[in-house]
């Protein structure tokens, strides 16, 4: 198929996903997946794009063949609402860990809130899953968040989580909220060696020293981790834009007045 004319309008992406769903999916399967991904990418509304790759049986080799932003401005409009789970089991290892390197810290420094509507998005992910993306993410960088709202009571916890006999429902953990009892309930379901890994990081279980200090500790040396895969994936694709000109490209606000834009353009 000719370049100039395998990328679709605004207007005809509309109309092809306003199509009866079996004509719909039967369209867009007869383009080649290159084709495919063109149209995807040039479709700057990320709703739009979230249905087009639904009009594939398996939509995992379109998502791990585009570009990580452009699936993270779909997972944006997502969160918060648990349908993420979708889309998330699609990534790679790789997509995943650029993913969160980029959607939970911003000019450099860690969103929690951000952190706790991904931690919830994937807690709603079937377990297997969950366990690959824990084992992509930084316990360091959770037990800073969850520390101060889980509290370990009775002077045998730390044993107990030594030995391996406690779970989230134990009266020894107290949960301050129950986003954080839930998510302390996914990670025990979908991977136990995890979750006593974070329950010893997170109270300094067999470490010297103040437990405060050596999670600020953590914290920074992770921080510092995460500077440092970021810059050699930019430097591996030769980019030069700065982490907020890359938070800037996948920024909702201003997508608004791009669709606009697009709409404006197609009439």
């Amino acid at each position: 198929m000719n370049k100039s004319k395998s990328i679709l309008s605004h207007k005809q992406v509309k109309n092809l996903l306003s199509l009866p769903t079996k004509q719909a999916e039967q369209l867009f399967q007869s383009y080649t997946k290159d084709t495919q991904l063109e149209i995807i990418r040039s479709t700057r509304n990320p709703k739009l794009r979230e249905e087009l790759y639904y009009l594939v049986p398996d939509c995992t080799e379109l998502i791990q063949d585009s570009p990580t932003e452009d699936v993270l401005q779909i997972l944006d409009t997502l969160l918060g609402t648990g349908l993420a789970c979708g889309l998330l089991p699609c990534l790679s290892n790789q997509q995943f860990e650029e993913l969160i390197d980029i959607a939970i810290w911003k000019d450099g420094k860690l969103n929690e809130k951000s952190l706790s509507l991904w931690l919830f998005e994937l807690s709603e992910c079937e377990r297997d899953d969950l366990s690959r993306f824990l084992r992509q993410m930084d316990m360091r960088i959770f037990a800073g968040l969850l520390r101060q709202r889980v509290k370990l009571k009775g002077s045998l916890a730390a044993l107990m989580i030594d030995e391996k006999v406690i779970d989230p429902n134990h009266p020894a953990l107290e949960c301050k909220d129950e986003q954080a009892k839930r998510i302390l309930n996914a990670i025990w379901e979908a991977d136990q060696e995890i979750f006593y890994q974070l329950l010893r990081d997170m109270f300094g279980i067999d470490k010297e020293g103040d437990v405060e200090t050596k999670l600020t500790t953590d914290f920074d040396e992770a921080t510092a981790d995460r500077e440092a895969r970021v810059k050699e994936r930019d430097r591996k694709a030769g980019i030069t834009v700065t982490e907020s000109d890359l938070r800037e490209e996948v920024d909702l606000d201003s997508l608004e007045l791009s669709e606009e834009v697009e709409e404006n353009a197609d009439k």
